[in-house]
């Protein structure tokens, strides 16, 4: 029988296993991780407090001393250089979602959260705007998270309405199209829907990926506390003309993690990347098809992040690059450079290139 190990927690007493506890330790050794945590923790409180109170407010972020604010061109500023860019124009401020173009190397999808319509927006790794995509007869009632993924020569797009922060939706929706062109503006009529039913009830959910080798659709869920529930939906046949059907997730994995808020996988590794507003996480798999539930019992890589916002977003490019973008306005486009791990078995730091503020 496994050892098991009762940890409490303000909320309620929750059992792990001797495994968990291990991920635990080793998410957060991280010395920059324990530096921000207190800090995590207080604005989170904060977060919760006024959540109880019904009462709102507005966080606004600081702009660049070079002077660069919110203008409506698409000029790129002097502060985007390097493997960090500021994108150029306003009209994304909540980015919850990035996807990597499969159709032109080097472009970017992203969208908001909420309040913007079906709206996706392309961008360069400059950060200048090259197109914007409505989607017709699509709901947008909170986006959290977009991917590409290739099916039968194809490159395809997702979209996550998943958010449910309250967690009282009885279904979610993911929305499945043929990735636009990032240099074209357009409206998309063909839209296939998958309505997701949770087998557990409601749940909030701000990360979803798709692997196309393996024909699944993961969703990741969102938690303060350390335990995100891994589920995994069916991918249909991209053959298939548009379709609109129903299915229940299947829940096959938690993962000791708290408040996760983007995924994606690298398509030609299986590795899955897992984000949440302190580290990023790599859930390597020792073989391109390994099982789901093998590959989250393994302990992951950490990497810590920079001090951004709100990291909600993450995306591998087809050189295995990492890609994140934070919520706030300027949005800032970063590469994760990840620096080699030979450090003694200990857990790989890794430094994002990101000029200061001065």
């Amino acid at each position: 029988m496994k050892k098991r190990t009762r940890i409490a927690t303000v909320m309620k007493s929750t059992t792990y296993d001797a495994h968990d506890v291990e991920q635990v330790s080793t998410v957060w050794r991280s010395p920059i991780a324990r530096r921000k945590l207190s800090n995590h923790f207080r604005f989170w409180c904060g977060v919760v407090t006024m959540m109880f109170c019904h009462a709102g407010c507005s966080v606004t972020e600081g702009q660049p001393q070079d002077g660069h604010r919110n203008s409506s061109d698409e000029k790129v500023t002097k502060e985007n250089s390097g493997n960090s860019v500021y994108l150029a124009d306003k009209s994304v401020t909540e980015s919850s979602g990035l996807a990597n173009s499969l159709r032109r190397e080097g472009y970017f999808w992203t969208h908001n959260d909420s309040g913007d319509g079906a709206s996706l927006y392309a961008y360069d790794k400059t950060g200048r705007r090259t197109a914007k995509v409505k989607l017709e007869d699509v709901s947008a009632n909170d986006w959290e998270d977009c991917c590409t993924f290739s099916s039968d020569g194809k490159a395809r797009l997702l979209i996550a309405d998943c958010g449910d922060n309250a967690r009282q939706r009885s279904k979610i929706h993911l929305f499945l199209l043929d990735e636009p062109d990032p240099l074209e503006s357009d409206t998309v009529k063909k839209v296939s829907r998958i309505t997701v039913r949770y087998p557990d009830g409601a749940h909030d959910c701000e990360a979803v990926a798709v692997d196309s080798e393996r024909n699944q659709i993961v969703l990741l869920t969102k938690s303060f506390l350390p335990q995100s529930g891994v589920y995994v939906v069916p991918l249909p046949d991209s053959a298939k003309k548009e379709f609109d059907i129903n299915v229940t997730a299947t829940r096959i994995a938690t993962l000791v993690l708290p408040l996760v808020t983007a995924a994606d996988f690298d398509a030609s590794t299986g590795d899955l990347w897992v984000t949440n507003y302190l580290q990023a996480f790599r859930f390597r798999a020792t073989q391109r098809r390994q099982s789901f539930a093998q590959q989250f019992k393994q302990l992951p890589d950490a990497f810590d992040l920079p001090k951004w916002r709100q990291v909600e977003a993450v995306a591998v490019d087809q050189d295995q690059n990492v890609w994140i973008t934070s919520e706030g306005s300027p949005t800032p486009l970063g590469q994760v450079v990840l620096e080699p791990s030979g450090n003694g078995g200990k857990i790989p730091t890794h430094s994002v290139n990101n000029k200061k503020r001065n």
